[in-house]
């Protein structure tokens, strides 16, 4: 469970530090668009919050899951834990996709 959630925090991480490089707008945009004056860290921490933060519990849970039976059936905890973190991701975007 441990390597799964070190690769979520590195995915994570890889997304904040994208999102964050990103150079502010002009001060002079137009605001009339849903969001349209949030710097990119704010909007980064909104989505975060609004549509991360469940997504990323759930996804821990269903880790959980996986982890338990992957352990049990493969010997090495490294190739275990990225085992269980790729068919949570898989599972999960399925889910999300509408596919299952």
């Amino acid at each position: 469970m441990a390597v799964a959630t070190g690769w979520y925090v590195t995915a994570v991480a890889a997304v904040a530090v994208g999102t964050t490089s990103v150079p502010s707008r002009p001060v002079g945009d137009d605001c009339a668009a849903w969001f349209g004056c949030l710097s990119p860290g704010e909007s980064l921490a909104f989505v975060a919050l609004v549509w991360g933060a469940p997504v990323l519990v759930g996804l821990l849970f269903v880790t959980a899951l996986v982890a338990a039976l992957a352990a049990r059936l493969i010997p090495s905890a490294v190739v275990a834990g990225t085992a269980s973190a790729g068919l949570s991701l898989t599972l999960c975007g399925a889910v999300l996709a509408g596919s299952l």
